[in-house]
């Protein structure tokens, strides 16, 4: 077994609980390959989720390789950091037909990078299977990570808010938790109709 196995199967990712997004990586995904913030946020909340660990870049701080899907199926490759406890994506684009296989051998060594637009620029251009081998990669869960949220104003007619607040406090959940849940499952339903 490789000492990176070993590294993977021991990590604990429970310490993690959020996301690091600023002007520096929040629109560089979607400008290069149209993945929305939430889309890359999702890969880390659905199974399965495949990480390896980027030794060669990993002196001054730590870089993962992630192969993971969206709530639409839409599978994606990302290059990632933690700071803070928070997980800050370097680069996202779709997987690769190779990257989809999860081809079984590593055959390339990456090269060093001189700032992190170069590495950006590398991912665009290469397959992550030719450089980590996933099939030795942990299959890992973030149980603490929560989604980045927008405050938003919503009015509601004053029956509907009244009968929420209803079945709500039937299933003992607040009333605000009760309508998320009910948008997601009715979006998802949505989507499932178009897709």
């Amino acid at each position: 077994m490789y000492i990176l196995d070993i590294y993977m199967k021991l990590l604990d990712f429970s310490f993690i609980e959020g996301f690091d997004w600023d002007q520096g990586n929040i629109h560089k995904n979607w400008f290069k390959h149209k993945v929305k913030v939430g889309e890359i946020e999702e890969i880390f909340f659905n199974e399965p989720i495949l990480i390896a660990y980027d030794e060669n870049h990993s002196e001054k701080e730590t870089r993962f390789a992630a192969l993971g899907i969206s709530n639409d199926s839409r599978r994606l490759f990302a290059v990632f950091t933690i700071r803070n406890n928070k997980i800050r994506i370097i680069s996202t684009r779709d997987m690769s037909k190779k990257e989809k296989k999860f081809m079984k051998s590593i055959k390339k060594k990456i090269p060093k990078f001189k700032s992190i637009d170069e590495e950006i620029e590398f991912w665009d251009k290469n397959e992550a299977t030719d450089y980590f081998n996933f099939e030795n990669s942990g299959k890992v869960k973030f149980p603490n990570l929560k989604p980045s949220t927008k405050m938003i104003s919503l009015r509601l007619p004053e029956s509907l808010l009244e009968r929420l607040k209803t079945l709500a406090n039937k299933n003992d959940v607040p009333y605000q938790s009760l309508i998320k849940i009910l948008l997601s499952e009715k979006v998802s339903e949505e989507f499932k109709k178009v897709s």
